[in-house]
């Protein structure tokens, strides 16, 4: 099951680093306009359900893909796509690639706060592509939606809070969380597809 659980970590390996890329795209919508408690509480949630859908509908797309293909040659090749990836994620959680390559910046002028989370939520760095291969090796529809829906609730853990109280925390004891989960995931991922090719 931990081929599942494992979108928890992967989720929060992305970190303090994409938040730089997500809120700002949402802390204009957020202060644009002077608001209440309960109605910046629902725009937080509106954002966040757009994140979730992003997740959720990748998922199921490659989880589906992944479940049909039945050529064995595929999920080798994806395998080894899933070792470069989580070769990736080590780098980038090790901070030796630009964490700015996560930004999904088109879409920084959308001001529809459950679209503008749609997009963020499917930023193409090493975490997300690391999960997409991963998923589609799980060669299950069910399974692939579930772990984006922990890779959702484990970048929850930063932008939700920084959301609802506008703070960017520089705290040395978040970084270093994203940090080690990123490293964990990326070598569960090279480990794992390794021995596909045994």
């Amino acid at each position: 099951m931990f081929n599942i659980y494992s979108g928890f970590l992967a989720g929060l390996s992305v970190g303090i680093y994409c938040i730089g890329t997500c809120l700002p795209l949402f802390m204009p919508i957020l202060m644009s306009n002077k608001r209440t408690t309960k109605s910046i509480f629902l725009l937080v949630l509106e954002f966040s359900l757009g994140r979730l859908l992003g997740y959720l509908l990748f998922g199921f797309i490659i989880g589906y893909l992944g479940q049909i293909t039945r050529s064995g040659t595929i999920h080798l090749i994806v395998g080894l796509a899933s070792i470069w990836t989580g070769i990736l994620m080590v780098l980038y959680s090790l901070g030796t690639i630009d964490k700015k390559m996560c930004a999904f910046l088109p879409f920084s002028k959308i001001k529809w706060a459950l679209l503008v989370g749609f997009l963020t939520g499917v930023n193409i760095c090493p975490p997300f592509l690391a999960s997409l291969t991963h998923v589609f090796n799980l060669m299950n529809v069910l399974w692939a939606v579930l772990y984006f829906f922990l890779f959702f609730l484990g970048t929850s853990v930063y932008i939700i809070p920084m959301a609802l109280f506008g703070v960017f925390t520089k705290s040395t004891v978040i970084q270093k969380l994203a940090q080690v989960s990123g490293v964990l995931i990326g070598i569960y991922f090279i480990v794992k597809n390794f021995f596909l090719f045994l």
